[in-house]
């Protein structure tokens, strides 16, 4: 019975990494999360090959060694993922000071105007500005790959038409990561003189990624997080992305200078 129940829900899920595809939307988090399906599918919940699989392993000490680390490997990963997801939930949970200076984080603008996932940032910053009346929003975001325009331009362009003072918008249009995002934007508030607290409006799986990389910077400033509604599509796709994104920017990026 519980072999059938997790069948089902690697089943769903992997319809669940599947979908995004058509949208145009297939990273590591897709690619993570369809292999991770997969292996439940074929493999895991398969009794026959597992116990065939497990007991050709053990017949050889150095095949048991390997199938015993693939286990503790495996169980290691699932305990990650929980503490990591449980972490990511905990920072976007965190509210920021009020009139804080507000850094929307860009992502994809297509041809014919901002994605799914830059429509839920754009409504949150005004949502934001409409609450905190003596604020900015630094809009940040340059035209990466798969962009038609600048992100920072697409999000000013939707605000105004929605009645956004655009006096209360600022443009930075060089980002092309999340870190220079965060950089270029603390540049800007460092030499305009803004308020030093800081807002950081983006979905809530990539609010802990966003904190992490303010504290690499040296910000002291006290930072809060405004998020954005992520559509129910990209939910899994995009937090599974994080369980990389987030051990590769601790190891692997160099830390920039302001």
């Amino acid at each position: 019975m519980i072999l059938w129940f997790v069948r089902i829900l690697a089943l769903v899920f992997l319809i669940w990494f599947i979908l995004p595809i058509f949208k145009g939307y297939f990273n590591h988090g897709n690619r993570l999360g369809i292999a991770m399906c997969l292996f439940v599918l074929l493999f895991l919940t398969n009794t026959w090959l597992f116990e065939l699989t497990k007991n050709f392993c053990y017949s050889y000490p150095l095949l048991k060694i390997l199938w015993n680390g693939c286990k503790f490997a495996l169980i290691a990963f699932f305990i990650y993922a929980i503490v990591i997801t449980i972490t990511m939930i905990i920072a976007s949970m965190i509210k920021p000071k009020p009139n804080a200076t507000a850094i929307t984080l860009g992502i994809r603008a297509e041809e014919h105007g901002p994605s799914d996932l830059l429509k839920g940032r754009i409504s949150a910053t005004k949502r934001y500005l409409e609450q905190n009346t003596d604020t900015v929003a630094i809009l940040s975001g340059g035209k990466c790959k798969k962009d038609f325009v600048e992100e920072a331009q697409c999000m000013y362009d939707e605000l105004s038409k929605m009645g956004v003072d655009k006096n209360r918008l600022i443009i930075e249009d060089k980002a092309l990561s999340t870190h220079e995002n965060i950089l270029f934007s603390q540049r800007i508030i460092d030499t305009q003189n803004k308020q030093k607290n800081l807002a950081i409006i983006t979905d809530r799986f990539h609010q802990l990624r966003a904190r992490l990389i303010v504290k690499k910077l040296g910000i002291k400033s006290h930072v809060g997080a405004v998020n954005s509604s992520t559509s129910f599509l990209y939910i899994p796709t995009y937090y599974v992305r994080e369980w990389i994104a987030l051990p590769y920017e601790v190891l692997f990026r160099v830390r920039p200078h302001r």
